[in-house]
């Protein structure tokens, strides 16, 4: 047996023996390595020990922990003090010489294993030794299971876990199986311990599908063929029926009794994961929806100049984030660039960023300036804001010449960086107040001329506050990314700058990256 068993079994039998019979306070030293282990059981009521060597009859009911420990272990002995007495002993691997026992009695016990009472109690032991020992493995299984089921959100990868935690542990192979859209039953996921039988299980599968199907009793047993059969256990979540777990016997043999509970628990916790995994996949859907809405379906083409843009959501997260851009026409062929980020995430901080966009819209179309544009946000997020603020960057853009001017007014955002055509790059702008967070707000319109080949590029927090570990993106780094795509097109640079935040760290992004970008066209071919 192994030393660590050997050492649980001997001393569950001296503890349990002090406790019933000295009636003490119990003390419980263990020493050792990888080649012993030393215990010693004491307690505070003295006087002898029954003698190992008695007969078996004569012996009291703790006396016999005593002779497995004198069975089992290497040496042993006893220790008495003036208010205690000890039983210890030493255990090491069964292929030690076992020297003389050192006790204060020292005959040689004459037991024989025959004799009904020491054999009954030796197997009553051995039995409970292994009962623990596969209760044990039993909850070291399902502690790894559900860590493992619990490790992925993505319902396709969770259904195709299930069957490889199954097999070889529980049975020769494992299948799941669900409705499909149509209504019938399909075979989604199936593993085998042989791996060329896995063909032939799937067949035998796919025809006794509606039969596994119906299995609503938890440990039905199913028979697919002469010679493949098992237990189909349904899987249920929050009271709905996701589909069906078929497990092979193991080693041409029937499940036993605790198998089957192995079984039952695994399909529960496995439904589990395959509903949180669906609910997660449902809820991205929606987001990823939500999150459309608020962006432009496309950048306008226009002549003469050209827009890029880049997002990228919270890897991960299932909420949409307050990050959006847009472009919208003015009048005289004239253009408006709007970038923002609102305070929070979530349905609450989307169903806000859908009200700004939707107030620019509204009042672009009414023809009023951005001064107004930003005045009326202010009061719009101060009154529906629930508490939230934006920040805010727009330019008008339009054509003078052979040059663009953009004329740049910032609220609490970020300033743009603009990349002139020989690589040098400048923050441009001047800070204003973010919106919703004060009863009047102060921005002042800055022009930018762009000559031909330059690029104006804005970008929210998510690009400077990148992180790895404590460091962030930050301006310098955005600076030194951007200067080497001198003169490249408005899509070149906004993509190559989401490449170069991204690459900055392997952890996913803790907040929406957006980047919008402005080049002048003119002249410029590359």
């Amino acid at each position: 047996m192994d030393v660590l068993d050997d050492a649980l079994l001997l001393i569950t039998e001296l503890v349990t023996n002090a406790v019933i019979h000295a009636g003490t306070e119990v003390v419980l030293k263990i020493d050792g390595d990888e080649t012993h282990v030393t215990v010693a059981v004491g307690d505070g009521r003295r006087g002898d020990l029954p003698e190992v060597g008695r007969a078996v009859g004569d012996l009291a009911a703790n006396g016999r922990g005593l002779m497995l420990v004198d069975r089992i272990a290497f040496r042993w002995g006893t220790t008495h003090e003036e208010d205690r007495k000890s039983v210890w002993f030493e255990l090491r691997p069964v292929d030690d010489p076992r020297p003389s026992l050192v006790r204060a009695s020292t005959p040689e016990p004459d037991i024989e294993l025959r004799d009904p009472a020491i054999a009954q109690l030796l197997a009553e032991n051995e039995r409970l030794r292994r009962a623990d020992l596969r209760r044990r493995a039993s909850l070291t299984f399902m502690a790894e299971a559900s860590e493992l089921l619990a490790q992925s959100l993505d319902i396709d990868l969770t259904i195709a876990l299930i069957p490889r935690l199954v097999v070889p542990r529980l049975g020769e192979w494992c299948a799941v199986l669900q409705f499909g859209d149509g209504g019938d039953p399909e075979v989604v996921s199936v593993a085998h311990s042989v791996e060329s039988e896995i063909g032939v299980l799937r067949a035998a599968l796919d025809a006794a599908s509606r039969r596994l199907m119906r299995a609503d009793s938890v440990g039905h047993h199913a028979t697919l063929t002469e010679t493949l059969d098992g237990i189909a256990v349904p899987l249920m979540a929050r009271g709905q029926r996701l589909g069906v777990l078929a497990v092979g016997r193991p080693d041409k043999r029937r499940h036993d009794a605790d198998e089957l509970a192995l079984v039952m628990d695994l399909a529960r916790r496995a439904a589990l994961a395959i509903d949180n995994a669906a609910l997660h996949a449902d809820r991205a859907r929606i987001t990823d929806t939500l999150q459309q809405a608020l962006l432009p379906p496309a950048l306008p083409v226009v002549d003469g100049f050209s827009f890029g843009a880049e997002y990228i959501p919270t890897i991960g997260a299932a909420d949409v984030g307050g990050d959006f851009y847009d472009v919208l026409p003015l009048a005289d062929d004239r253009w408006l660039m709007v970038i923002g980020d609102v305070s929070g995430k979530g349905v609450a901080a989307a169903t806000v960023t859908g009200l700004v966009r939707d107030v620019i819209r509204i009042l672009v179309r009414e023809g009023r300036s951005v001064s107004e544009i930003l005045l009326r946000l202010n009061e719009t997020l101060i009154e529906r804001g629930a508490g939230r603020f934006a920040t805010l960057a727009a330019a008008e853009v339009e054509t003078d010449g052979g040059k663009l001017r953009a004329r740049l007014y910032l609220a609490g955002h970020d300033r743009p960086i603009l990349v002139r055509t020989d690589g040098v790059t400048m923050p441009v702008g001047t800070c204003g107040t973010a919106l919703g967070l004060l009863e009047t707000v102060t921005t002042t319109a800055v022009d930018i001329a762009m000559e031909p080949g330059d690029t104006l590029v804005f970008f929210t927090d998510g690009v400077t506050e990148r992180r790895r570990g404590v460091d962030l993106f930050g301006l310098d780094r955005a600076h030194a990314a951007l200067s080497p795509l001198a003169g490249h097109d408005a899509d070149v640079v906004a993509a190559r700058l989401r490449s170069a935040t991204m690459a900055f760290s392997t952890e996913s992004p803790r907040d929406d990256i957006a980047i919008l970008t402005l080049h002048n066209d003119v002249g410029q071919s590359l």
